[in-house]
């Protein structure tokens, strides 16, 4: 079991060895993320277990723990939102190989031996970002969602007019028997 994070790591070979990654990663240094923050302070938590499963795939499964400084949309303001998400990806070496995994799995296409373990963090928290951020209501400095009193207008009243068919009405008289 490894409790050191390193930079940049051999998947294959971590899986091979049943290796484990557990520890902390700061926001700082992951660029694509960071581009939709409002600062990058703070760090996440990672829990990565490297493993064959039972049908001879090279996978990792896991979990991510951050506190992320977001944008509020109603008052764009700081919204600190907490992201948990979970981690498990099969590593292949072509489309064509990840298209062929189990539902259980998101492929992780290998170009090269080594992968970047901030990289794989970073990309499964952009896809774990929420797609809208809000403060509760009774925290947003925006008051704009406050019940609003329902305005009556008046409407004019109608005008009577005349029916064009009422002069049919004199016409249509009944008529005396006349057998």
């Amino acid at each position: 079991m490894s409790t050191h994070l390193q930079d940049y790591i051999k998947p294959l070979s971590f899986c091979d060895r049943g290796e484990r990654l557990k520890g902390i990663i700061p926001l700082a240094g992951m660029s694509r993320l960071v581009d939709s923050l409002r600062h990058q302070n703070g760090e996440v938590e990672i829990d990565l277990a490297f493993d064959i499963d039972s049908q001879g795939c090279k996978v990792v499964r896991g979990h991510l723990k951050t506190n992320l400084a977001l944008e509020c949309q109603r008052c764009m303001k700081v919204v600190v939102t907490r992201i948990e998400t979970d981690i498990s990806l099969a590593f292949v070496d072509s489309e064509a190989a990840g298209k062929q995994l189990s539902s259980e799995y998101d492929p992780y296409i290998l170009d090269e031996p080594t992968i970047v373990v901030r990289e794989l963090v970073e990309d499964e928290l952009i896809l774990a970002l929420p797609i809208v951020t809000f403060h509760p209501v009774e925290e947003c400095a925006v008051a704009v969602l406050q019940p609003v009193e329902e305005i009556y207008i008046p409407q004019p009243a109608e005008e009577k007019k005349p029916n064009p068919f009422s002069a049919l009405a004199g016409l249509k008289k009944t008529k005396p028997d006349s057998e």
